[in-house]
Formats: structure tokens, C-alpha cells, sequence
């Protein structure tokens, strides 16, 4: 049964043919739950997570989880017809789409390459860790697929507790935390530029310098961006108490406005730098926030980070990975420690299999990227005026309420970060040495 346009197949399910294992695949949770221990069975089957003469029994327990964006995401808790190692019982389901809501949905497409990492990653050695995936599957053609996965027992096991995007001010020693997720990020890229991830890597996932640099989207006109830019100041006027003492400065407006026009001219230039180097290129994790981590000690004590949501994996600059994984640190550590982390990704790269990079190369790299991304940095009036309510309320930008509204906070830790690489960084002045 295939999916029809509006998303729906005949008895109000909605199914849709997978690529990889020739398999209907349900679009939700409703339409997996009618058929939850026949369609688990027949999928674990075909990926060769359960053996042929067993079986999914039933399906013990579910819920829906809220929680990231785009697709719905479901908890489920099943019994086998004979247990045994390597058939969790806990599972963790992620589907491409969200009927219930159309931005979300929109997003759909991120589960092809996802889907993708998910299959490549049940290689047995795969160089970071990953939950284990029973099966993955999309229709590239509607982009409507799932993961199954096992669940992480955040907070037991030997598991830390999930740490969400941008409340890192609760993290303990924030900067061991992200030296294990460089670490990992680097085995991972060290190994394809070695030839350790499956031979069918680069058929599979081949360097494509357009879609490398397509997560950062295209750059609004100047006259747009200078326009958002008065709002954000217009904003900070009205609610200082959200953002560092510098950003209400006079003489820092000036210069952040005479900047923009210079760093949107440098585009080009930017581009061909970040991609001038074939030693940063290799497979490597987009999007590899400390939310999308986890945290257990690994085989040598050290504290190790495996990885979740692989949207946008593939081929690109491993610069562009490693800002990715700090983009929603606290300034404070790109400031103090920067050089100390971006050493660690270096030294583990090369001791991966990858070339020998240059720290003062990778840091203007990293750099040049927070500086271009200026127009995706500038959502906090927006984002905080739709989703909080009274914000003369707001104490600042740890204010409990901040913690309930994931996006707002968001927005409003990437504009205040931005804002404060820019003093410290003087990424108007990096810009123009170019």
C-alpha cells in the first residue's frame, strides 16, 4: 500500500514503500501500533535483528515522546518470543513525519541520510558508539520512513542523565563533556579518511560541495539583515537584562552594524576557504549537539559520547562538524577553551587515520562559520515575544521558564552567543583579513 498525497492509505492508515528492504513501512505511530508485533516482526526479520524462527510476541508498553522537531517519535516496551542478547526490549521509534503539524513535517526529508547513517552504522566496526539499530527504512520519494532503535537508559547503566540543548550551565565539567564528543567526532572522520568505515561510504554518501554547505542555508539580502539587526537591538533595549553588558554598548552596535555589510560581502570568500583544504573533508556528524549524545565511561575509564540524529551526515568539513558540536556552548567555553578542544579533535583525527590539520587553519575555519551563520542568529525577538508570554517577567537568560521553552531558549542562546563571539572573536576584523 502505497502513501497517497495527503499522507493517508485506505482504512485511514498510512503506509508507504521502503527502499532498502522492500518492506510497507508505517508513517506513525497509530498505523504501526495496528500492527505493532506483526509489522516489528516481519521488519527485524529483514534487517536480520531477529533470527527467522523468532518472533516480536506483543508490544508491552508504549507512549509518545515529546521531545526535538520535526517527526513524531514513540517509546515502546516489547516481548520477544525468545529473548536474548542483542534484542532490546526497550525501543525508541523515530518517524519521518507529523500529520499534526506542517513546519514539522516540512522536515521530513532529514530521515533519508539519516536512515542512510542508521544502516552503514550496524557495521561491526562502526568507530563510535550509536544505538543499536533493528531496523530503518524511508520511501525517498515522499520521504516517509522510520528508525528503530534501542532506547539509552539516560541516568542508569552507567548512562548520564540526557542534558539538554542549551541549559549547558547544568552540565558538570562542560569542557570534559565536549572533549568526548570531539573525540568521537574525530574517530569517526579519522576513520574515513583511512578507509575503516564500509567500502560502499563514499558511493553511498560522496563529497558534494553544494550539499555540504546547504545546513546553513542561503544568506538573507543585506538590507533584511540590517533590518533584523535593529529589531535584536530594539530588543535588547527593551529587555537587557537578557543579554551580556556589552550588547547594550553604543559603540558595539556601531561596529556590529558597520561589520555586516563586509561579512556578507566575504561569502564567496568564506566558502572557498572552508572548503579550499581536501584534508578537512571527510564523513563526519552535522549536527552533534550535546543533546543529541550520550554519556557513559568508556573502555579505558575516559569518558566517552556516542551520537544520535544524523540529519545531514555525509561527506564535509569536519570544521563544520566540530562547529556544529559546540554551536550551543556556553561563550564562556569557546573563549576559554577553544584552542584546548579543537586540539583534542586534531590530535584524535590524526591518531584516527586522518591528516595532521593546523590549529590556527581549523580555528579560522570554526570562526568563519559562527560569522556566517549571522542571519540564523538573530531569532530570540521573535522566538521569545510568540512562545513566553510576560517577558519584562524574565530574570535572565537562566530563568526557569527559559527551561520550559526549548525553542525560545534556543534562539535566545544562539543570539547572545553570536553576539559575544563577536566582541571577543572580533569576527568583523577576522572577516576583512581574509
Amino acid at each position: 500500500m502505497t502513501l497517497t498525497s495527503n499522507g493517508a492509505a485506505a482504512g485511514g492508515e498510512r503506509w508507504a514503500p521502503g527502499r532498502h528492504f522492500g518492506l510497507p513501512v508505517p508513517a506513525d505511530a497509530g498505523t504501526l501500533l495496528a500492527d505493532g508485533p506483526g509489522f516489528l516482526t516481519r521488519a527485524f526479520r529483514a534487517s536480520g535483528a531477529l533470527a527467522a524462527d523468532n518472533a516480536v510476541r506483543g508490544i508491552v508498553g508504549w507512549e509518545e515522546f515529546h521531545g526535538g522537531g520535526t517527526g513524531k517519535k514513540l517509546l515502546l516496551t516489547v516481548a520477544y518470543d525468545s529473548p536474548g542478547p542483542g534484542l532490546p526490549e526497550e525501543l525508541f521509534v523515530k518517524f519521518s513525519r507529523n500529520f499534526d503539524n506542517e513546519l514539522w513535517d516540512s522536515g521530513r526529508h532529514h530521515l533519508v541520510s539519516e536512515v542512510d547513517v542508521a544502516i552503514l552504522s550496524r557495521s561491526p566496526d562502526f568507530p563510535v558508539p550509536v544505538p543499536a539499530v533493528l531496523f530503518a527504512d524511508v520511501d525517498p520519494e515522499t520521504s516517509t520512513g522510520l528508525i528503530v532503535t534501542e532506547r539509552i537508559p539516560y541516568g542508569r547503566d552507567g548512562v548520564e542523565p540526557h542534558y539538554p540543548k542549551c541549559l549547558d550551565y547544568t552540565v558538570p565539567d562542560q569542557v570534559g563533556h565536549y572533549a568526548a564528543i570531539l573525540r568521537g567526532l574525530a574517530r569517526l572522520s579519522g576513520a574515513h579518511r583511512a578507509g575503516r568505515l564500509p567500502s560502499d561510504v563514499d558511493s553511498r554518501f560522496p563529497y558534494d560541495r553544494e550539499r555540504a554547505t546547504a545546513p546553513s542555508g542561503r544568506q538573507a539580502p543585506e538590507a533584511k539583515i540590517l533590518q533584523w539587526a535593529g529589531r535584536l537591538f530594539d530588543f535588547v533595549d527593551r529587555y537587557p537584562q537578557l543579554f551580556p553588558e556589552h550588547a547594550r554598548s553604543a559603540a558595539f552596535r556601531e561596529q556590529f552594524l558597520a561589520d555586516i555589510p563586509d561579512v556578507l560581502a566575504a561569502g564567496d570568500r568564506i566558502t572557498k576557504v572552508l572548503h579550499g583544504n581536501p584534508d578537512l573533508i571527510a564523513f563526519a556528524h552535522w549536527n552533534a549537539n550535546i543533546d543529541n549524545c550520550f554519556f557513559r565511561p568508556g573502555p579505558d575509564g575516559r569518558l566517552e559520547a556516542g551520537f544520535l540524529d544524523w540529519a545531514n551526515a555525509g561527506q564535509l568539513s569536519v570544521a563544520q562538524s566540530v562547529s556544529g558540536a559546540i554551536s550551543c556552548a556556553e561563550p564562556s567555553l569557546w573563549d576559554d577553551h577553544l584552542d584546548d578542544l579543537l586540539t583534542v579533535f586534531i590530535e584524535e583525527y590524526a591518531a584516527s587515520g586522518g591528516p595532521q590539520l593546523d590549529l590556527d587553519e581549523v580555528r579560522l575555519h570554526v570562526l568563519l562559520i559562527a560569522a556566517s551563520g549571522l542571519s540564523h542568529s538573530m531569532g530570540a525577538p521573535i522566538a521569545l515575544a510568540r512562545e513566553v508570554g510576560d517577558l519584562d517577567a524574565l530574570e535572565g537568560p537562566r530563568d526557569r521558564r527559559l527551561v520550559e521553552h526549548e525553542n525560545a531558549r534556543i534562539q535566545l542562546h544562539m543570539t547572545t552567543k553570536m553576539l559575544s563571539l563577536w566582541r571577543s572573536q572580533r569576527l568583523g576584523d577576522l572577516v576583512r583579513a581574509l
